[in-house]
């Protein structure tokens, strides 16, 4: 099965930079906001993995209900200025039908994304907490053996965050702690292996995660605080390192809406990342998309 929605009906809203900050201001040492567009679609809900191109100029993403996503975006004089989603699929199970149509123990729940140069993919679901990999975007889930520590997960607190490495392995983080810290579980073969630790700080939950071309890890983190704001935040591990990391980010109460997703490109300028937010599938509440430029 094949859907594909036509731009008329997927919009993308672009406001003006007093309202969406989209002038270039320092948010911290070494992080530089390049500008937060806005996304609204009543079809897609709380889209949370994503994947940008190694030029900048197209990602894809997967939301909450099962959907798979490609778009187009653009720059005026190096910062984000615009976002235009032209295709919608969904994900397939193993037999080959929409997750979306199994909401029955919340099978679609599509949170991680990362995509190998071939075109190839992975997500990462919560509830039915596991990963499936994908030929293509109209290809049925291949299974991947679950890791005994994904059943125990919490509820809607399971595998978040999805990265591919470098050298290829691929990685999977859960939202909430184990155990007093959060597992990096690696991908070596056909089975998931504990590759380390990750220690939280402050309470932020992990959310998102990509690798740079030198195999330095970058977290996305956020909490909502007070149940009235969300804050987000960036933390980097050098190649091959856990525990604690560097805090390189961390964004002002209400700055951004629940930002979960995260990917990485070079940019002329830098390395920069593009951060995508999950709506929480409030009518009304836009997809936001925001851009930081990384410098070492």
């Amino acid at each position: 099965m094949k859907t594909t929605f036509s731009r008329a009906v997927i919009w993308s809203r672009i406001l003006g930079a007093a309202v969406l900050c989209c002038a270039t201001a320092s948010l911290a040492d070494g992080v530089t906001h390049m500008g937060t567009v806005e996304w609204v679609s009543e079809e897609v809900i709380g889209v949370s993995g994503l994947n940008i191109n190694a030029d900048g100029s197209g990602f894809s993403g997967v939301a909450d209900r099962g959907w798979y996503l490609q778009g187009q975006l653009t720059r005026k004089k190096g910062e984000l200025s615009g976002v235009e989603v032209d295709t919608i699929l969904p994900l397939l199970s193993g037999e080959g039908h929409p997750v979306a149509a199994r909401r029955t123990g919340d099978q679609s729940d599509a949170e991680g994304l990362a995509v190998a140069q071939d075109g190839s993919f992975w997500v990462s679901f919560e509830r039915w907490a596991h990963v499936s990999r994908y030929a293509s975007p109209t290809s049925p889930a291949e299974w991947i053996e679950d890791h005994p520590d994904f059943a125990r997960m919490s509820d809607n607190r399971q595998l978040e965050a999805l990265a591919l490495h470098p050298d290829g392995t691929l990685y999977t983080l859960p939202e909430n702690a184990l155990g007093g810290s959060f597992p990096a579980y690696a991908l070596r073969g056909k089975s998931w292996q504990v590759a380390g630790q990750i220690a939280p700080r402050d309470g932020f939950a992990i959310v998102g995660a990509d690798f740079d071309e030198d195999g330095t890890l970058y977290v996305l983190e956020r909490k909502l605080v007070l149940a009235l704001w969300w804050q987000n935040r960036l933390r980097r591990f050098a190649p091959g390192t856990f525990d604690q990391g560097d805090i390189l980010w961390t964004s002002r109460r209400g700055d951004f809406g629940n930002l979960e997703g995260i990917s990485l490109w070079n940019a002329p300028d830098g390395l920069r990342a593009l951060l995508v937010s999950d709506n929480n599938g409030r009518r009304g509440v836009p997809t936001q998309f925001v851009e930081l430029l990384v410098t070492p």
